[in-house]
Formats: structure tokens, C-alpha cells, sequence
């Protein structure tokens, strides 16, 4: 039994060093866990197993030098192993582990993939290449369809040219898609950008990307052949370039608009688009490059971002500039090597959208983002090295979103946060400790009228007080959608909740009993409901139905909900989901997914 645990305690700690915080590896080694204790003490088919494993897998001390390559690897190797015939009783929740174990690799190779950049092939370069007369017949058919879809487009057909720089497998999120055509003033604001994503969606230009049944989707990719029409029109449009096979925004074009940073690892990538050029062009400015026009940059796929103090400020019209990551998965490391850099922020008057999303090494923003005034959308999410956000912040009056959540280190918000007026979303708000935390949710509510998103984190060191805190949630007259997290257990109090509210998210709530805020009664709006973890033992109030509540996720719950209940009790439910980690010795977690189209 002592091998079998060294080898499932090797194959933990491997995804451990890897994978860091990456919630698919959470899964697996949870279940490792599980896997631990129910081995019963049986040395015959323990060394079957061992060897096994050993013949078909080599653990490594040393980190895996290609992650997509050694997750086959386990994959096979677990197939194998799940594939061994095991009578013993003991045993049967052991292989359910196992089909756990590669449905959560599964899960976490198909995330990897968005990264998997591969250079079109030099029959597809030629192909695409090919002008009138001699085009090739399907880039004839290609046009074709793009001339159908153009017609059709109410928007700037920029919204999908412009998706021809992802690769191939890319999984694609509404939101960035939507802020970055806000920063481009492609479209006028977050509903004009929805009305956007279901065109692109009813012309097949996007396709639904779904990990579970929710008719619900936000995130998305592109049909192989809708790239090449993309790239193929793109070309002819001079928005971007092929170089070796990899399409490019031209830095060379007429008028230089948009770059892109691409890893110079990528194979078939030259080098000269990764950093260095950037720094090339904004150190050099060749005659050639005007730098007055470069509107956008976006990072594609650089994971090492290396700029020089102030070398950003050289670029004064920048309207867009995403550098963190795009990517769905958190499997993509992205880190600064000076975070001084950011002080070249201060010549940007024209940024409407900044995203620094999970890039590692950023420890603070520094005071000069005040300058920053034409600032509309600010991303830090997962920016796990954040500890402090700057007082300045507060000067960014046109700023209507800011996210802050997965920001680990930050406990406490900055002074003036009620002064942003625009604010329409509002992400990872902590209430700490008194000291800490001078901005309280009593002092958002007078001035922060526009708010239709918050996301509130009760921290491990927050002083709570009822009637100061939430008392006040109710007078968020536009507030639709509101999460709650509590990083420590705390007495039980009441909440104030808005009547108009459509989408309630509570996380680690520390009730038992279904509080009375949580009623139906008073949540006659609510269309969406999710509780995870907590202590919450019901949501069942007698002869009150959630009549409008159409879609319901619970996720490891004290809850004993049963499929059916759900259905009478919501009345209009469309879509449930309970997930539930059962405790040790117990034979099987339980899980329900229902979708009623």
C-alpha cells in the first residue's frame, strides 16, 4: 500500500509545483486525496499496480518541460491503470476515482490548447496568398460566404476581422471581446457589445464553447475555416500579415494601428515579433512607423513581458492595451520583469481599456494612473502579487468598470472609490478591517448610482458591522448582480438585498437556517441563483416558491436538494447543477445536471 500512495503522492505533488493555484489541478488532487484513503491493504494487486505504472510512466522529479506532451502521458498511463480488472468490492469507488482523475486531465489539456499557436502549413500560406485572377477556388467560396456575412453584420466588420490573430483552438471570452471593441470604439458600450456577440453567434462567425449543459454561454471559438476566411479578408484589408504562418497585425502598414506580442518561442514565429521589436520601434521610431498612430497593443501570447522604464510613455494615443491574459485558462503564466514600467503610464490620455489580468510580479499601480482620464475599463483580475491599489485611482472619473477579484494580497480598497460616479461593475470590493478599509459599502450607495455589477469579499480580518455594511445594499436601485464571499467565519447577520436584483451569487455563506433576506418574497426578480460552499442547510421556504428563478447552481452545499424537489419548488427552472465532495469514507460524491431544452 506504501508504493501506491508514494506514486499517487508523487503524481499530487506534480500538479502541485506545476499548476500552482489552477482550479482544474485543485480537482485532481482532491481526488487523490480521496483515492488515498480508500486503498485497502492488499500487496498483490498493489505491486500489480505499481508496476504498471512504472512501466508506463516515468515521474519526474524536475518540472515538465512541455505540459500538453506529459498530461498524455498521464492520460495513458491512468487509462491503463482504470483498465485493470478489479473485483474486490473495495475497489469500486477506486475506479470511479480513476475516470475522475482523467475527466479533470481532460479538462485541463482542452484549457492548455487555447495556447497550442501552430503556423499555417505552406499549402495553407499559398492558398490564402493567391490574388485575383489566381486565387484559389476555396478562397473564392470564402469570399463568397464573408460577402454574405458583411451584408448581414449590423456592426464594424472590424469586431471579426480582428479575431484572426488568435490560434486556431483559441476559447475566446465575451467579455475581453467586448472591452477591446469598447476601447476600439468599435461598439458604443457593454449592450451594444452583447447585441454584437449574438449576431457574430447567429452568423456561426463564433461557435458556443461549453464545458456543462447551461444554456447560458460565455465563451466561445472560431470554425477553422471562418479563420482562414478571416485571415484571407484581413490581408486584403492590410489589418494584418502573414509571417511564418503566423497571422500578425503589420507594424509596416500605411496606417499602424494595432500590434501584437507573440511569444518568439512559437515555432515557425520569428523573433522579431516578440518584445524586442516593440522596444525596436518605440526606441528607434523608424522613419517608416508612426508611432502617433498606434492605437492598439495586444498581447497574444508573450508570457515574459520585458519593457523599459518608460518606454510606454513614448506611446501617447494608445486606447487599448491588453497585456494580461485573454486566455480562459490560468494554466497561461504571464509575468513583468520591472514592474516600473507602469509609471509610463501617465502620457496615456486616450486609454479607455488597460488589462493587466493575471500577470504575476505587479505589486502596485503607481499614483501617476490619475492621469489616465479617459480610462473606461480597468482589468487587475488575478493579479496574485497586488497589495495595494494607489489613492489616485480616484481621479479616473470615466472609469466604468474595475476588477479586482482573485487579487489575493489586497485587503483593503482605496480612499475616494466612491468618487468613481461611472462605475457600472465593480469587482472584488473587501471589507476588512476598520482601519484598513476607510471605504465602506455605506459610502458607495449615495454616489455610485450606476452600479449594475458588484462583487463583495469579506476578508479574514473584516470588522462587521450590520447596519454600516449591508443595511445599505437595498438602495443600489440598478444593481442586478451581486456575489457574495466570506473569507472567514463570521456571526450570523442580516442583508438588505435590492428588489430589482436578477443574478445572486453567495459563497461561503455562514447560515444555517435559510435567512429571511434570502426569502423568495423578497427576491421576486431573481433569475439566477448560485451558492457555494457555506454552511446553508435549505432553500425551501413552505408555500413560497422561487417562481422566476431559471437557473440554480449549488457546488459542495450541506444541502440535500434532490432533482425533483428542484423542479417544484422552481417552478421556471431551465437549468440546475449541484455538485456536492462527499466526506471521507462515504462511497460516492453526488451529482446532478439538468437543462430543460
Amino acid at each position: 500500500m506504501s508504493d501506491v500512495r508514494t506514486l499517487l503522492n508523487r503524481l499530487k505533488k506534480t500538479f502541485e509545483e506545476i499548476f500552482e493555484d489552477v482550479s482544474s489541478a485543485k480537482d485532481v488532487k482532491k481526488i487523490i486525496d480521496h483515492l488515498l484513503n480508500q486503498f485497502p491493504r492488499s500487496q498483490q494487486w498493489e505491486q500489480e499496480l505499481r508496476s504498471q505504472l512504472d512501466c508506463d510512466y516515468e515521474f519526474k522529479s524536475s518540472k515538465f518541460r512541455s505540459i500538453p506532451n506529459e498530461l498524455d502521458q498521464i492520460k495513458q498511463s491512468l487509462a491503463l491503470l482504470a483498465a485493470k480488472e478489479v473485483k474486490s468490492s473495495e475497489f469500486r469507488s477506486i475506479r470511479h476515482e480513476l475516470d475522475q482523475i482523467k475527466g479533470s486531465l481532460a479538462r485541463l489539456a482542452a484549457e492548455a490548447d487555447q495556447d497550442d499557436f501552430k503556423a499555417l502549413s505552406v499549402m495553407e500560406q499559398d492558398i490564402i496568398d493567391k490574388e485575383e485572377p489566381n486565387e484559389h477556388p476555396l478562397v473564392k467560396c470564402l469570399r463568397v460566404s464573408y460577402e454574405f456575412f458583411h451584408r448581414k453584420l449590423q456592426h464594424d466588420k472590424k469586431i471579426c476581422l480582428l479575431l484572426a490573430i488568435f490560434p486556431e483552438h483559441a476559447i475566446l471570452r465575451k467579455r475581453f471581446l467586448i472591452y477591446w471593441w469598447i476601447g476600439e470604439g468599435l461598439v458604443e458600450d457593454e449592450a451594444k457589445g452583447e447585441e454584437a456577440i449574438e449576431q457574430l453567434l447567429d452568423l456561426e462567425l463564433l461557435i458556443p464553447y461549453r464545458t456543462d449543459k447551461s444554456p447560458r454561454v460565455s465563451k466561445f471559438q472560431i470554425f477553422p475555416w471562418v479563420r482562414y476566411m478571416l485571415i484571407s479578408e484581413a490581408k486584403k484589408e492590410k489589418l494584418l500579415r502573414l509571417q511564418g504562418g503566423i497571422p500578425l497585425f503589420d507594424p509596416h502598414a500605411n496606417y499602424f494601428r494595432r500590434f501584437c506580442l507573440i511569444d518568439g518561442k512559437i515555432e515557425s514565429a520569428s523573433q522579431s515579433e516578440s518584445m524586442e521589436t516593440l522596444r525596436t520601434i518605440i526606441n528607434v521610431n523608424e522613419r517608416d512607423l508612426d508611432l502617433e498612430t498606434l492605437r492598439t497593443i495586444i498581447n497574444v501570447n508573450e508570457r515574459d513581458l520585458d519593457f523599459q522604464h518608460q518606454s510606454l510613455a513614448k506611446l501617447k494615443d494608445l486606447v487599448v492595451l491588453q497585456l494580461g491574459r485573454w486566455q480562459v485558462s490560468p494554466i497561461h503564466h504571464i509575468e513583468v520583469r520591472d514592474e516600473s514600467f507602469l509609471t509610463g503610464l501617465k502620457t496615456q490620455k486616450l486609454l479607455k481599456y488597460l488589462s493587466l489580468r493575471g500577470i504575476s510580479r505587479i505589486t502596485a499601480l503607481p499614483e501617476s494612473i490619475k492621469e489616465l482620464v479617459s480610462l473606461e475599463i480597468l482589468d487587475l483580475k488575478a493579479c496574485h502579487n497586488l497589495e495595494t491599489l494607489p489613492d489616485g485611482i480616484a481621479s479616473l472619473r470615466n472609469l466604468t468598470h474595475l476588477d479586482v477579484s482573485e487579487c489575493y494580497l489586497l485587503d483593503s480598497m482605496p480612499k475616494g472609490l466612491d468618487k468613481l460616479t461611472s462605475l457600472q461593475v465593480l469587482k472584488g470590493f473587501i471589507i476588512g478591517s476598520s482601519l484598513k478599509t476607510p471605504i465602506r459599502i455605506k459610502h458607495l450607495q449615495k454616489s455610485l448610482v450606476k452600479l449594475k455589477r458588484l462583487s463583495i469579499h469579506i476578508g479574514s480580518e473584516a470588522s462587521i458591522q450590520q447596519e454600516e455594511e449591508f443595511d445599505k445594499l437595498k438602495d443600489f436601485e440598478k444593481l442586478e448582480c451581486l456575489k457574495i464571499s466570506w473569507g472567514k467565519a463570521v456571526k450570523e447577520y442580516s442583508l438588505s438585498l435590492p428588489s430589482k436584483l436578477k443574478k445572486l451569487d453567495l459563497e461561503g455563506i455562514p447560515h444555517e437556517n435559510m435567512p429571511e433576506w434570502l426569502s423568495p418574497s423578497k427576491l421576486g426578480n431573481l433569475e439566477t441563483l448560485c451558492i457555494k460552499g457555506g454552511k446553508l442547510k435549505d432553500l425551501l421556504v413552505e408555500g413560497e416558491p422561487w417562481n422566476n428563478v431559471k437557473y440554480l447552481v449549488l457546488k459542495y452545499t450541506n444541502m440535500k436538494v434532490k432533482e425533483e424537489t428542484c423542479k417544484s419548488v422552481f417552478p421556471s427552472l431551465q437549468y440546475v447543477k449541484k455538485v456536492e465532495w462527499v466526506k471521507k469514507g462515504e462511497e460516492d460524491d453526488v451529482e446532478y445536471e439538468w437543462n430543460r431544452r
